[in-house]
């Protein structure tokens, strides 16, 4: 028999990836069992097909899934999946509400990642010579969710980075704007204790 080894991550699709995550996540496997899902899922064979490989053969594509697995990746911007090219989104200073509200609600939870990457990566709709593109508008996750469980996994891992950097610091511009509201309402009341005003009989 001649399997189709994942070289390295970009071999690899989300989808196989948030599988097996979900069933490593259960409790409910032994290492060894998990080690038959991880042939299962990444190299596509059945447990019956994995039962009969030699223990030898056995270990070296685990061997190999690992190293696959553990090999460091750089961000791509852009990528392209059944025949759509898809760019990371271009500003995401300027991202809209709906998007916020979105990205910290999905997060990123493994389950949820394939929604992550709808909102971080949509079509590209113009590219110019000098690579600079725009994107499709946003019209929640939902349009292209389901697609992006196909996306290569080194693309997943890059796009995390940053959204991980703009969540942290998404959120302490929301602690300071909170913080910012709270002395800003603490100064009137002390004003408006001062003149008088408000005062309860």
């Amino acid at each position: 028999m001649k399997v189709l080894i994942p070289e390295n991550i970009s071999d690899i699709t989300l989808g196989q990836f948030q599988n097996y995550i979900a069933i490593e996540e259960s409790g409910d496997y032994s290492e060894y069992e998990l080690d038959t899902q991880k042939i299962c899922i990444f190299i596509g064979l059945t447990n019956e097909q994995t039962d009969l490989i030699s223990v030898t053969d056995r270990d070296e594509l685990l061997s190999l899934l690992n190293d696959a697995l553990s090999k460091e990746y750089t961000f791509e911007p852009t990528f392209t999946m059944h025949d759509t090219q898809f760019g990371f989104h271009t500003n995401l200073d300027e991202i809209t509400t709906g998007e916020y509200v979105d990205l910290m609600n999905y997060n990123s939870e493994p389950e949820n990642l394939h929604k992550l990457m709808a909102i971080l990566f949509r079509p590209i709709l113009n590219k110019d010579m000098l690579g600079n593109y725009s994107i499709a508008s946003y019209n929640g996750s939902k349009q292209w969710a389901d697609k992006m469980k196909d996306t290569p996994l080194h693309i997943v891992n890059g796009a995390l980075v940053f959204f991980l950097n703009l969540s942290k610091e998404l959120r302490i511009a929301t602690l300071r704007f909170s913080a910012h509201q709270a002395q800003a309402k603490e100064a009137k009341h002390q004003i408006t204790g001062l003149n008088g005003g408000g005062t309860q009989q």
